[in-house]
């Protein structure tokens, strides 16, 4: 079953200077799950029910210069860990995020340092 998570807002859009014209809803589907909880177990078990709150309220945004995907990336202080949920747009032209997983601090700086990643205040 999909569900609404969310969608890409215009603050996104301008901050990541996406070519999209109007802001496009976020889907989760079953397939989707299926795969976080394969790649990434402990993770989703961690943070899966958290992906609307990333998405709607991340600390940062980027765009991933290889897949074009949209990265939500949310700094959890309590635990030092950062976030992240991927988010791509299918043939047909919908968005799925499609996983989720923990990044290092020394990553998500590297993203910063080379643009990649916005804060999003």
């Amino acid at each position: 079953m999909n569900k609404q998570i969310g969608k890409v807002n215009k603050k996104v859009i301008q901050l990541l200077n996406l070519d999209y014209k109007e802001e496009l809803p976020i889907i989760l589907g079953d397939t989707n799950i299926a795969h976080m909880k394969r790649q990434h177990e402990e993770d989703y078990e961690k943070y899966g029910k958290d992906i609307s709150n990333i998405v709607n309220n991340p600390t940062y945004v980027a765009k991933n210069p290889n897949q074009g995907s949209i990265e939500y990336i949310k700094e959890y202080k309590i635990n030092n860990e950062f976030v992240l949920v991927a988010v791509r747009i299918s043939n047909k032209g919908t968005m799925f995020a499609k996983t989720l997983f923990t990044m290092t601090e020394k990553k998500k700086n590297i993203y910063l340092k080379n643009g990649y990643a916005k804060k999003y205040e």
